[in-house]
């Protein structure tokens, strides 16, 4: 078990077929159509290490019937095993673990690694599934492993892996003798029986797992085991003969998890490992400069804040070579400190995500121009290191010789990280205006989507968004807290605008935004009819001051109708209410606009009928019943001024405060977020302080919205995606 694979060629690589094999689809041809000598080499050690922990375990576990849910179990290949074989005694566990070692022999000496029985069927499977983990392995444990690494200037590219599964035969366990019992004899005329019924125990059954197959030639039953496995058998530690340490093969082969790296994705990943496209070694370096990156943009975002940049002429550019202000495209000169925090935190995010172990996927365009900056970055480190030996060690790193071509294949990252690099268009004088501009029609053929700055911080479809809540480094929060206010509290130029005026009560406003949302729904049904006629009552015994028992003295009790489950309402059977001038029917499917004219204009002739019927004398079929409570004196003004202030089509706080549950943040996350007071976001937040232009897209980076969104609320407009309609309680009218 040892050896580069394929070091030792022969002839034939299938030629362990015998001539049953006529009558099963086995794969012929060269190796090299079904493994390259890369992938064969990652196959073979992946193989080899296996070997060594199935061996491990068999010593560990002897006999004892595996404990699926004990501790450390599922780190063992004794929990790849089909569940049917946790009973199996140790001498099965070491034919296991041969079977991987065979296969690895067979590749080691040019043939290929066909299996021979059930056994190495399970085990070639185990091996195809594991062999990209193999890739985290460092050039010299992988010389030692028997793969041929890559040398610098060579071409790297992942191995593929969908012609190997070739290898397996289908249907091969239908050729073992003692699985087919007295069917193995052929007809008359040659052929095999058309049809042989199943072994009682099934084909697949693990007392068939060591019965050769019956097409191919069955290998030496006298072979026996490694004499390090013996000897680890026998109470030595295990002492593998040109492997790495047991500890070592088990961290890099992480049994036990089936993370990948790119969890990010909604969907499945093209790699099957990221250690394929990204080794450690690559990680270390492209987090390394990240840190650089990250680290010039926290100082410039410390001294610039909300400042417009002032980009120099060409002749001066030199000067800013290293500057992360000037690395962004022009667009951004007049970016709030709100804003330049998030992009210098995407940074930092990619960084903790190389740290993590999961791929620096983008998940945001902010994100795609940070890796690019990354990128670049890192090709530039390498140069340092190369220029500057002793730089290595300031940043953990190797000296620049060791990073062959697998640890830096730039325009591999490109592929298998980035969707795309439209952001990029931004840098090209002849695109610039195109990435400027979503609806221009090249945007809209090339499907860039909006490439503007203040819409980066959107998530891609396809990725899941980062934690809004995940905060910063405290580090940082302290150096933004001691910062000149000046530069952090006054927003840019661009974005200056006179303040609102406050929002006035949160339970009305909240009341009044979900009643509006109910009359935009798709469909008037019942349940929303209900939800309606509720939320209208509550409103209408906010506005006048009085209880919900005298506001229904207003509207005869034999005129209304009954829900299951919310009780008397003020509406009748056909869902209408009476105004002082109109009898309104309840609607739905309405534009934002209309919605909230609408609702405001039968909240107040409804209010209007109240206070008449309030103002006048009892009627004689209420004289036997109790007073009910009138409006106070004044209501009328402070029922105008109610209206008022809901007639301001704001729907920013019920858009941030949405966010805010969704996320869950508070409001001291998203004012440090957007680098604005506390105080100042929970007075927005509780309608009491006014929300102006300025202050309010600072919030969309935290928030991962458009800036367009947020201050298209402050116009009425409701994002439903960001702030969704109501959902109303399932409910239906008495009969």
């Amino acid at each position: 078990m040892s050896g580069r694979v394929g070091a030792v060629q022969v002839a034939d690589a299938f030629g362990a077929y015998t001539a049953e094999a006529e009558f099963y689809e086995v794969p012929y041809g060269e190796l090299e159509e079904f493994l390259s000598p890369f992938a064969g080499g990652l196959l073979g050690a992946a193989g080899r290490m296996l070997a060594v922990l199935a061996y491990r375990d068999a010593a560990r576990y002897g006999d004892v019937p595996v404990d699926r849910a004990a501790s450390g179990v599922r780190e063992t290949v004794l929990f790849l095993l089909p569940e049917g074989c946790d009973g199996r005694d140790r001498a099965f566990r070491m034919g296991v673990a041969r079977a991987f070692g065979d296969l690895a022999e067979d590749l080691a000496r040019g043939r290929a690694p066909v299996p021979r029985c059930g056994a190495e069927a399970w085990a070639l499977e185990q091996m195809l599934m594991l062999a990209s983990r193999v890739c985290a392995a460092t050039d010299a444990e992988l010389e030692l492993l028997g793969v041929g690494v890559p040398g610098h200037g060579e071409e790297y590219r992942p191995a593929y892996w969908e012609d190997a599964w070739q290898l397996r035969v289908e249907s091969a366990q239908h050729s073992i003798p003692e699985a087919r019992g007295d069917h193995t004899a052929d007809n008359d005329d040659g052929e095999e029986p058309e049809e042989i019924p199943e072994p009682e125990q099934g084909w697949d059954s693990a007392e068939f797992w060591f019965s050769p197959y019956g097409f191919i030639a069955a290998r030496d039953p006298e072979r026996g085991h490694p004499q390090w496995a013996l000897a680890h058998l026998d109470g030595a530690s295990m002492a593998p003969d040109e492997l790495p340490s047991v500890e070592r093969i088990a961290a890099i082969m992480r049994l036990g998890t089936s993370a990948t790296g790119f969890e990010a994705y909604e969907g499945r990943a093209e790699y099957e490992d990221l250690a394929e496209v990204l080794t450690p070694l690559g990680a270390r370096l492209l987090a390394a400069a990240a840190d650089r990156v990250a680290e010039r943009g926290y100082h410039e975002l410390l001294h610039y804040g909300d400042r417009v940049f002032d980009r120099p002429s060409d002749k001066d550019a030199w000067r800013y070579h290293d500057s992360f202000l000037m690395q962004l495209p022009a667009i951004c000169d007049g970016a709030s400190a709100a804003w330049r925090l998030a992009m210098v935190r995407a940074v930092d995010d990619l960084a903790g995500d190389l740290r993590a172990g999961r791929a620096p996927l983008p998940r945001c365009p902010a994100e795609e121009m940070a890796f690019y900056f990354v990128r670049c970055e890192a090709e530039l480190l390498l140069e340092l290191l190369g220029d500057d030996p002793d730089l290595a060690d300031d940043y953990g790193l190797p000296p620049a010789d060791a990073f062959t071509a697998r640890h830096c294949p730039v325009d591999l990252w490109r592929e298998a990280f980035l969707q795309d690099e439209d952001i990029l268009f931004h840098f090209d004088q002849d695109l610039a205006h195109v990435a400027a501009d979503p609806g221009h029609p090249a945007s809209r053929q090339l499907g860039t989507g909006d490439l503007r700055p203040n819409a980066w911080f959107v998530c891609f479809g396809n990725l899941r968004p980062r934690d809004p809540a995940r905060g910063y480094p405290p580090h940082i929060i302290t150096l933004l807290t001691s910062a000149d206010a000046d530069a952090f509290f006054a927003s840019t130029p661009a974005l200056t605008s006179l303040p609102g005026e406050p929002a006035g009560d949160p339970a009305l406003r909240d009341e009044f935004e979900t009643l509006v949302g109910y009359t935009q729904r798709r469909f008037l049904d019942e349940s929303t009819a209900v939800a309606m006629a509720v939320g209208i009552e509550r409103l209408l015994g906010t506005l006048l001051e009085i209880p919900a028992d005298s506001l229904r003295t207003v509207w005869p009790q034999h005129d209304r109708a009954t829900a299951a489950h919310a009780g008397s309402l003020l509406v009748d059977r056909d869902f209408s209410i009476r105004g002082r001038h109109h009898d309104w029917r309840l609607r739905a499917d309405q534009g934002e606009q209309h919605a909230r004219t609408w609702t405001l204009k039968l909240l107040d002739d409804c209010a209007a009928l109240a206070l008449d019927h309030f103002a006048g004398p009892r009627s004689p079929y209420e004289a036997h019943r109790p007073e009910p409570a009138r409006p106070a004196p004044g209501i009328k003004d402070r029922l105008a001024a109610r209206l008022t202030v809901l007639s301001r089509p704001d729907t920013a706080c019920g858009t941030l405060l949405h966010q805010l549950t969704a996320h869950g943040m508070t409001a001291a996350d998203l004012a440090a977020g957007a680098i604005l007071p506390e105080a100042l976001m929970k007075g927005w937040l509780d309608g009491t302080t006014a929300i102006s232009p300025g202050q309010l897209v600072r919030c969309a980076p935290v928030l991962q919205m458009p800036e367009d969104t947020l201050l298209a609320c402050l116009g009425g407009g409701r994002a439903r995606f960001y702030w969704p309609l109501p959902q109303p309680d399932t409910d239906q009218v008495s009969s």
